[in-house]
């Protein structure tokens, strides 16, 4: 077995023998911490071979990046899944018979092109009768980076895809990649019913092992062509605690700086004290502990600042929860765990600092291009998500009603194109970035018959 299929080899093998039996799987980690990449793997018929044998050879992995989908509608969602499995399954080296995948072909057409609202789920029901009835391989489709689809998309399209799960149970089975487990994403009974799915395979990615870790580090310095000792070693992994972004964060930062490949214990430590200074101003060690930090619900954020704030107690449920995804670790003593990594250990402890002084409310940096809430950065958003904010905010705490949010968003030329549900769409969406609790919203307000207002707070 060569070094890249090592990597992660319980991970591996825990998601192909679910595979092998068609069980749907959630999978659930925090930013960076190598959904994507395993994910990839696990679509490489050399990693089914080493872990399922000959039996490797009945399954096909469709990979979907739900960052791909053009439009977060149910057309989009459809739209791509289509368009992915058209190339996993009907292309010139695909498996699909030529039967298929001119099936296939047909029902993205279909899709793609409706003549009716009607043809867009019909279309991409047709393509997965096709592959549910006529193909010789049974699929496993994997959704990465779903998020947002599942936050965000008609409820329809997940009954529709727990009844093509009920209606080839032995054919087709369901892999998801999310920050947070999807039953805590969205909670409506017809989405519950796919998440329902996933609830009996859940497996939280932790950080790297100790022996994947080290692989890793020298992996990276033979592709940068720069040398760590056993010293730099041991740094890099208390530094950022096999988490694979902050992994390359902190090897890019030591492998600028660490000369020759035989170094005094003193030279070391003056180096090391160096790149630790350089990776606490800021950089891509800095953002990568944000984006782990903004991944975290307010309650597990409330319960990693516990131990700065006087007389405060962590949450038990939110604190669980950090164990559950590896933010914190027993270490063999369940009274004090630790967090993962020195990096962003350090990082939560400044929290407490920004949080005495942040500004309460909506914020939103017109010159620099960035908006927060509560002091908390705003994910990232769409250009439609960003002029529907700025139109907002210019009119913070008054009603602007549809004609101006039309006009501000999509331009004066699209005044009799853009329906109400496409508005409503987009403020959801919107919603969904700026709330805590979007199905019970504090700043994106919406007045009934009237429009949409931003509160002050």
């Amino acid at each position: 077995m060569d070094e890249e299929h090592r990597l992660r080899y319980a991970d591996a093998r825990y998601f192909l023998t679910c595979a092998g039996n068609l069980q749907c799987v959630a999978l659930v980690g925090i930013s960076n911490m190598g959904k994507t990449s395993l994910l990839r793997m696990l679509c490489d018929l050399a990693v089914h071979e080493i872990h399922l044998g000959a039996a490797a050879r009945d399954f096909v992995l469709g990979s979907v990046d739900c960052n791909r989908i053009l439009e977060m509608t149910e057309q989009g969602f459809y739209e791509l899944t289509l368009r992915c499995l058209l190339d996993n399954l009907a292309g010139p080296n695909g498996p699909a018979s030529e039967t298929v995948a001119t099936q296939l072909r047909a029902a993205y057409a279909r899709l793609l092109h409706p003549t009716s609202s009607f043809d867009v789920p019909l279309g991409f029901n047709q393509g997965m009768t096709a592959i549910g009835e006529g193909a010789n391989h049974r699929l496993v489709l994997i959704f990465d980076e779903f998020d947002e689809p599942l936050a965000t998309i008609d409820r329809r399209v997940f009954l529709n895809l727990r009844a093509l799960k009920d209606q080839y149970p032995q054919r087709l089975s369901y892999v998801t990649a999310t920050n947070r487990r999807p039953g805590r994403i969205r909670s409506d009974k017809e989405v519950g019913e796919f998440v329902e799915l996933l609830a009996h395979h859940t497996w939280y990615l932790g950080p790297l092992t100790e022996a994947d870790t080290r692989q890793f580090v020298m992996q990276f310095a033979r592709q940068e062509g720069v040398t760590f000792d056993e010293a730099d070693i041991s740094f890099i992994m208390e530094r950022a605690g096999g988490h694979p972004g902050l992994l390359d964060a902190v090897c890019r930062a030591l492998g600028k700086v660490t000369g020759e490949p035989e170094r005094t214990p003193s030279q070391d430590a003056l180096i090391h004290r160096q790149v630790a200074e350089e990776l606490a101003r800021g950089g891509p060690a800095q953002a990568e502990s944000r984006k782990i930090w903004l991944d975290l619900t307010d309650e597990e954020q409330e319960a990693l600042l516990a131990p700065f704030t006087p007389g405060a107690s962590p949450d038990p449920d939110a604190q669980h929860s950090l164990h559950q995804k590896h933010v914190l670790l027993d270490n063999g003593n369940v009274e004090e765990p630790r967090l993962f990594s020195n990096l962003f250990a350090e990082f939560v402890g400044r929290q407490r600092i920004v949080r005495r002084t942040r500004p309460a409310g909506v914020q939103v940096d017109v010159e620099a291009g960035e908006a927060s809430v509560d002091g908390r950065p705003i994910p990232t958003l769409t250009n439609l998500e960003y002029k529907l904010l700025l139109l907002l905010y210019g009119h913070l705490g008054k009603i602007c009603d549809k004609y101006q949010v039309v006009q501000a968003v999509w331009g004066e030329d699209y005044i009799d194109e853009v329906d109400d549900a496409r508005i409503e769409k987009l403020v959801s969406r919107l919603r969904q970035k700026i709330e805590t609790d979007p199905a019970n919203p504090k700043y994106l307000l919406t007045i009934r018959g009237r429009g949409y207002k931003l509160a002050s707070g």
